[in-house]
């Protein structure tokens, strides 16, 4: 049976609603260390609300389980542990998900070279997804075209193959390709970190235009802490597959409470040369500057063994998050119960001070 499909766009999103919801999500992986069957954990009790309309940015160094947790989120990996809900419908986190479900939930890879079929041309990628749901001739066509040409590229572009392509141009392709079903949530992973920064300026502005026209919410990962600033509403910090501090992120790069944050921000260098920077304190003094292995954990909080804030506790008890200031979590002592027999935390990260113009 052939299926029609609309060319309307989805219906106006309600403002704060949470499209999805993740309820302490966790993710293992069996690998063999030193010769010996170990458990790696690539995600561990991660909660997080993706706000309709919103973009939700997730940051954190490599290996942090960032695309671990997309892949999760889109069902490309089963969970081993915790509960999703999606436009209100609780989905499995393993095993089989509604077509309906999957059509609505879609990825954007960070090579855009490696993500496209190089046998298939531009439209045939495109159309793929479409031809699978049961879509009519005509509708395969016109949405096609009218993809290509939202993500800025000519209608004769349906003909070409990846290989004929640059960079940024393939990109726009899978985020056209993401879009012919009209998702209402793309989940973006590292999808700009492999193009020049000119090229990555252009894509984010499509990007932000394609989520006000389609009415689309965003979950944006990546390591570039600049381009996370630029487009997220709401930002989520990871480190060794947790989640340790959750704001909007005009609050959490003005006042970052957890001191993994705030090394993370205290290395992103002055765009203006002219520009140097002031600190009353070294995030990372005296500490380990290895992240620790996910096989084997430090106990407690697993930031302990790089902070220089940690105390004993620290090693005992793995910090719940709390809420620091209003819709601000952070999962740190500092700011829990046991505050008292730490020491006081900086209230903000090394400040870049403005050039100072001659007399």
């Amino acid at each position: 049976m052939t299926t029609t499909l609309t060319g309307e766009l989805p219906t106006a999103t309600v403002p704060e609603r949470p499209l999805l919801e993740l309820i302490n999500i966790s993710k293992e992986f069996d690998v063999r260390s030193g010769g010996r069957r170990a458990t790696l954990s690539a995600v561990t009790s991660v909660s997080l609300q993706v706000k309709e309309g919103r973009t939700l940015g997730i940051v954190g160094e490599s290996g942090c389980g960032k695309s671990t947790l997309a892949r999760v989120i889109v069902g490309l990996h089963p969970a081993t542990g915790g509960e999703m809900i999606f436009d209100n419908r609780q989905i499995a986190t393993r095993g089989r998900r509604p077509r309906d479900v999957v059509e609505q939930m879609q990825m954007v890879f960070q090579d855009p070279s490696s993500a496209l079929n190089p046998r298939a041309t531009v439209g045939e990628s495109i159309a793929f997804p479409l031809r699978v749901r049961g879509a009519s001739p005509k509708t395969i066509s016109e949405r096609v075209t009218r993809v290509i040409n939202d993500v800025g590229l000519p209608t004769s572009y349906a003909d070409s193959y990846p290989h004929q392509l640059s960079g940024g141009q393939r990109q726009r392709v899978n985020i056209a390709r993401a879009l012919a079903l009209q998702p209402k949530l793309v989940v973006l992973d590292e999808a700009v970190s492999a193009l020049d920064k000119s090229i990555q300026a252009q894509v984010l502005n499509l990007l932000t235009d394609l989520q006000r026209d389609y009415r689309l919410t965003y979950v944006f990962i990546s390591h570039d802490l600049n381009v996370v600033e630029y487009v997220s509403d709401d930002v989520a910090v990871m480190y060794l597959g947790q989640v340790v501090e959750r704001s909007p992120a005009a609050d959490l790069y003005r006042t970052p409470l957890h001191p993994y944050t705030q090394l993370l921000l205290s290395s992103i260098p002055a765009l203006d040369p002219g520009q140097r920077t002031v600190a009353d304190h070294d995030p990372g003094a005296g500490r380990d500057t290895e992240i620790p292995s996910p096989i084997d954990p430090p106990s407690g909080c697993r930031f302990r063994t790089r902070c220089p804030f940690a105390g004993p506790v620290c090693a005992e008890l793995a910090p719940a998050p709390v809420e620091a200031e209003p819709d601000h979590l952070v999962a740190c002592h500092a700011y829990g119960e046991h505050r008292d027999s730490l020491p006081r935390l900086p209230s903000s990260v090394p400040i870049p001070l403005p050039r100072k113009d001659p007399e």
